[in-house]
């Protein structure tokens, strides 16, 4: 017996004979010493469906229960594809299928991902004592995980969604209540690599979850050319919304010149939120690429009249609307006009850097190749927490490509670890003679003559503000980078 082992069973709910096999084996099991998770105990929704993804992933054995109409379950079906995955990456859990009441053979999507297993049989009450002691004698010889070295990911764009190395922040609750609530307009703002794409992509699981639509659109991926006519962008972005959703849409018909790229793009949007009871959540990322098209300020000033429209028709379809755009705040050093920006509307999610601990903790994530706590504290001096500099750090000196001392060493070099990143901020800055003056003037230590440039400046994240018209500048890597440049 193993009272370490994680065990649990996988069923459908409200199917017979699976529920007296469930009761059967998790009595049977209990009395024998072993723990056993089953999600009949949880009430259906969010909590419990991220309970269960966490349970699967940790397990040592999940035992599963294929009845004829357990075959046609998609959530048992998503489950068992979550223990495949699992199985690739660290090669448990072990699988023990139970069949009951029927010897056909499993066909169909099922199929793949149980056949490879032998399955005991259970076609009756007499098949009771024969199930648990097979079950009872497999579990006892399975051995929890040993624990493994992470796999390393690099460091660089989105995190993806089942990775370890993911730290969830305090605006990771934030912004779920609010896409739970259903608000008109979220904006997730912060500068370059701090993790927006990373929180959207959590918000898009919340969706599946909660079983709402949603489409999603990446403005990295439009091209120059639909960003210098508004009639083409608009289009465009229906196009692929339509494409998404499956929506038939009469463009022939509805979008007539007349009206305009907006009120064309507002017409489709109202048929598109209309078609369905259900919310829908639009997912726009990378949306400072727009800040600088000719069709700015329209645009934008259509997303709040759609946030306003809530208001003014209380009858309409946007109670059922939520549009969540990120944006990369470094574009406020280049803006001079927000005024027709969506930034003054919706709720406001500014991503922060991580705290001492969760560099501890992610240092830890990594297998500890930072061992000292003081080494650890330099690191998170040097970088004030930056989530992909950190990340960074983390990653060449888990991975061997560096020492920690020599990471140190080299770190403000252009040829260092962080080097492509220092360069861009380093052109961002040198764009605008204001702002490049007040990265001197911080540097300096002096009080700030312009506060305009200091404001954009410490929401691109460059800066950090400390008092009045004092900044300092937002880590110790870009004090000595930008130093021995503008200094």
């Amino acid at each position: 017996m193993n009272p370490e082992l994680k065990i649990v069973v996988l069923y459908k709910r409200n199917a017979e004979p699976d529920a007296y096999v469930l009761e059967l084996i998790e009595r049977s099991l209990a009395a024998k010493g072993f723990p056993v998770f089953i999600d009949r105990h949880l009430q259906i929704g969010v909590q419990w469906a991220r309970e269960i993804e966490h349970r699967i992933r940790a397990a040592d054995a999940v035992i599963v229960l294929l009845s004829d109409a357990a075959l046609g379950s998609e959530m048992l079906q998503y489950e068992l594809e979550s223990v495949a995955d699992e199985r690739r990456k660290r090669g448990t859990p072990v699988v023990l299928p139970v069949r009951l009441g029927s010897d056909t053979p499993i066909e169909g999507p099922m199929a793949a991902l149980v056949n490879e297993f032998h399955y005991l049989l259970w076609a009756g009450p007499q098949d009771d004592q024969h199930v648990v002691d097979e079950l009872v004698a497999a579990v006892t010889s399975a051995t929890p995980a040993a624990p493994k070295e992470p796999a390393l990911e690099p460091a660089g764009g989105a995190v993806p969604m089942n990775s370890p190395f993911y730290l969830a922040r305090d605006t990771d609750a934030e912004f779920e209540d609010a896409i739970q609530a259903r608000e008109s307009v979220i904006l997730v703002r912060g500068p370059r690599q701090i993790g927006k794409t990373s929180l959207l992509g959590r918000g898009t699981r919340l969706v599946k979850e909660l079983g709402w639509r949603q489409v999603s659109t990446d403005f990295q991926m439009v091209s120059s050319a639909q960003l210098c006519d508004a009639d083409r962008f608009a289009r465009m972005l229906a196009a692929t919304l339509a494409k998404q959703l499956n929506f038939q849409y009469d463009f022939e018909g509805e979008w007539l010149d007349v009206f305009g790229p907006n009120m064309n793009l507002a017409n489709f949007v109202r048929a598109l939120v209309a078609e369905s009871d259900q919310p829908l959540v639009w997912f726009m990322d990378e949306a400072d690429r727009l800040f600088a098209a000719p069709f700015a300020s329209d645009f934008f000033g259509l997303v709040r009249s759609w946030h306003n429209a809530r208001a003014t028709e209380p009858e309409g379809p946007w109670g059922r609307f939520t549009l969540v755009i990120s944006y990369a705040t470094e574009a406020r050093l280049f803006i001079q006009d927000l005024n027709q920006s969506p930034f003054n509307v919706g709720r406001q999610i500014g991503l922060k850097s991580f705290t001492l601990d969760q560099t501890v903790e992610l240092n830890e994530r990594y297998g500890n190749p930072i061992k000292r706590r003081s080494d650890l504290e330099a690191l998170h001096f040097l970088l004030s927490g930056h989530p992909f500099l950190t990340r960074r750090a983390l990653d060449q000196v888990a991975s061997g490509a560096m020492t920690f001392h020599t990471l140190i060493e080299t770190a403000d070099r252009d040829d260092g670890p962080f080097g492509d990143h220092l360069k861009r901020i380093l052109v961002a800055v040198s764009q605008v003679p204001e702002v490049m003056a007040a990265v001197q003037t911080s540097l300096d230590s002096l009080p700030m003559a312009d506060s305009d440039a200091m404001h954009r400046l410490v929401a691109a994240g460059i800066l950090r503000e400390v008092y009045g018209n004092r900044a300092t500048i937002a880590c110790d890597l870009y004090a000595q980078y930008l130093g021995r440049y503008l200094g």
